[in-house]
């Protein structure tokens, strides 16, 4: 395997089960497709001139690993505010905060993502240098666990009767936790209460899907037109008035 500036290593097996994942390819497509069509380069100008051609094609990989395994979460985050933009009552002159909606530990999650994704969207979106995307990981608590958490839920978030899953990045987990054990900040003791956290995380989000899919159906029920039907009123909520303290970079929460 050749040598690469990224922190993250997979294997050449995991890289060739790679390119014939649906969902993968797809989303690789894309972001070849976006990143041909801007007139800006795929690197910052510290990292075009530092790594060389394999080292860029690498980050590229990795950076379009990053962006297919967040790319559910964003979605589900925006499907639950949607659900609960549509369910929670209209009140002129108060703020909405759209995780009442929820409740328990899906409450907790909406929260925790409202709050991640709206601090790094920049990142998310993976519309910077791919080098920067693939370095930022490493960023933060907040933003490693976010990655562990959208790895163990890799293609449990897809919708049934879609032919594109996610499916076998058990190794992008596994070379996470590498790059976190190895790396001189948060070093090999850091990992065991990153994980905890992460597992602990995903069963929120699960409870989230569940929840989101119940009010869906409770809101469409209650939207059948019927003899007593009245008009009311819906608002679309502003940002979750949800926060948490800002992390100084690479500091633990």
């Amino acid at each position: 395997m050749a040598a690469s500036a990224s922190p993250f290593r997979i294997s050449p097996q995991d890289e060739a089960a790679l390119k014939r994942n649906d969902a993968f390819r797809a989303v690789r497509e894309h972001l070849r497709r976006r990143e041909l069509g801007t007139t800006a380069p795929s690197f910052c100008l510290v990292h075009r001139h530092t790594y060389s051609h394999d080292e860029q094609t690498t980050f590229r990989l990795h950076r379009d690993i990053i962006h297919t395994l967040l790319l559910p979460l964003f979605l589900l985050h925006r499907q639950a505010s949607q659900v609960a933009s549509s369910v929670l009552p209209c009140r002129p002159g108060r703020r909405v905060e759209s995780e009442r909606v929820f409740r328990g530990d899906a409450r907790s999650a909406f929260a925790w993502l409202h709050s991640i994704l709206s601090e790094e969207r920049d990142w998310y979106v993976t519309e910077q240098c791919a080098a920067c995307i693939v370095l930022h990981v490493l960023h933060s608590e907040p933003t490693i666990r976010l990655m562990a958490v959208a790895c163990l839920l890799a293609g449990a978030l897809d919708e049934s009767a879609s032919p594109c899953r996610l499916a076998g990045f058990d190794f992008w987990l596994e070379a996470v936790e590498t790059a976190v054990r190895e790396d001189p900040f948060w070093g090999d003791e850091f990992w065991p209460d990153i994980e905890y956290r992460a597992r602990g995380l995903v069963d929120g989000v699960k409870q989230l899907v569940l929840q989101c899919v119940q009010l869906r159906t409770t809101a469409d029920g209650k939207a059948l037109p019927s003899r007593c039907s009245t008009p009311h009123c819906t608002v679309t909520p502003p940002a979750s008035s949800y926060t948490r303290r800002k992390h100084v970079r690479r500091m633990e929460r």
